[in-house]
């Protein structure tokens, strides 16, 4: 699967997170490097901001170099990447997020936890990647009270993840909520600069050999 990494709260009333909850949702993340002789993690983020207002999402990932914008109507299931790169704009579609090299199975339990303020439940997530047959397993809590529309690692999952983490090239990932805003999201944070170029990844990639 093709995770977003690439490259909660005060107590509220329960419809705080019902399915039309619009909002911040900030979540800090801590990588740990499962081969020592490799260090990624310096250019890994660190903060991730996602924005949520009606069929719009926007993903915020914070690192060294800058941030990392993504873009998601879930009506349309498009998602797609903002980069800055010399002096230009550029606007990614991602295609393809559900990996067809990996299998993932999920197997839920009666497990409750809360993370700040928000009861979750949790999910254990097995995930075989066939190229190479190796075989990673991650803990997920979820809260059903946030629609999994806006979901974008674990499309499978009954809800959306809170607390969770994401195995990917010997680097565990661990996402963990720190604060959850109620508020309106200005619509502007969905707009793409209409100076963005829109390129396929395949496009993209094809004019970076040019």
């Amino acid at each position: 699967m093709i995770k977003i990494i690439t490259f909660l709260i005060i107590i509220f009333p329960l419809n705080l997170f019902s399915q039309g909850f619009e909002g911040l949702i900030t979540f800090n993340i801590t990588h740990s490097n499962m081969d020592s002789s490799k260090n990624k993690i310096d250019i890994m983020p660190s903060k991730l901001d996602f924005y949520i207002s009606g069929e719009f999402a926007r993903v915020d990932q914070f690192t060294k170099i800058g941030i990392q914008t993504t873009i998601i109507d879930t009506l349309s299931k498009k998602h797609i990447l903002l980069i800055n790169f010399m002096e230009k704009k550029f606007g990614i579609i991602l295609t393809n997020l559900e990996d067809s090299n990996e299998i993932e199975k999920i197997r839920y339990t009666n497990e409750i936890a809360t993370f700040s303020t928000i009861e979750c439940k949790k999910a254990i997530i097995n995930n075989l990647n066939l190229p190479n047959n190796r075989t990673s397993i991650s803990t997920v809590y979820y809260t059903n009270e946030i629609s999994n529309s806006y979901n974008v690692n674990f499309k499978e999952l009954n809800g959306f993840p809170i607390n969770y983490e994401i195995v990917s090239e010997n680097i565990i990932s661990t996402y963990t909520i720190v604060d959850c805003v109620n508020k309106k999201i200005d619509p502007k944070l969905f707009e793409i600069d209409k100076n963005t170029l829109i390129y396929t990844m395949k496009d993209f990639k094809s004019l970076m050999h040019q």
